[in-house]
């Protein structure tokens, strides 16, 4: 059967860049008065948070745009509750941005422990949506490429899926307390997620 999920895939691929344009846009450095080239070194040099928080995130949209596009490889066709539950992934994608400004404005402030815990809890929230997705593939499995091969490999995303959560949901209880450590918990996840995406292109085979 001809593959049938070419324009959704073409269309979530879309979302993703532009949530990843999105959250290089509110970067940079408004004019002010009395700028030298020895103040304006010490601007660039303020505005860390943001450097750190849209290296978190692009890291993050990533390897879940990887995730993401290993999955519908799987699938021939595409019925209503999985285009549903795609833009479930999508929504939460292209708002991304918006917990990782915050992150990036309020590292420092008094406001600091909401700001992290606010972008790792939204952080899992995208992970639910993705392990919300494989259930919905698994419940249409006729419409996967190839069954016996795909279903092992879903089932073992949707345990990392599940860990991934659980991580998330810890994580964000500790940045109320330790604000700092959790943001280094979401580096350590990247290492977690790119192991845990990472496939033999002959065992997905046709």
């Amino acid at each position: 059967m001809e593959k049938q999920t070419t324009r959704l895939e073409a269309f979530s691929d879309g979302i993703f860049g532009v949530a990843i344009t999105l959250l290089a846009i509110e970067i940079g450095i408004k004019e002010y008065q009395g700028a030298d080239n020895a103040n304006l070194w010490d601007k660039i040099l303020e505005h860390w948070p943001e450097y750190f928080s849209y290296f978190n995130s692009f890291a993050t949209v990533l390897l879940i745009w990887m995730g993401h596009n290993k999955i519908f490889k799987q699938l021939k066709a595409a019925n209503h509750w999985i285009i549903l539950s795609n833009g479930l992934v999508l929504l939460f994608v292209v708002l991304f941005p918006f917990p990782t400004k915050t992150v990036g404005t309020f590292i420092g402030t008094n406001a600091e422990q909401t700001a992290v815990a606010f972008y790792t809890g939204f952080t899992g929230m995208i992970t639910l949506t993705m392990l919300i997705l494989n259930q919905c593939i698994l419940s249409n499995k006729k419409l996967l490429q190839n069954p016996k091969k795909s279903i092992p490999w879903i089932r073992g995303m949707m345990k990392g899926q599940v860990i991934g959560i659980l991580c998330y949901g810890l994580t964000t209880l500790i940045a109320f307390y330790f604000s700092r450590l959790a943001l280094t918990l979401t580096f350590c996840m990247w290492v977690f997620w790119a192991i845990s995406t990472k496939d033999s292109d002959e065992d997905l085979a046709d």
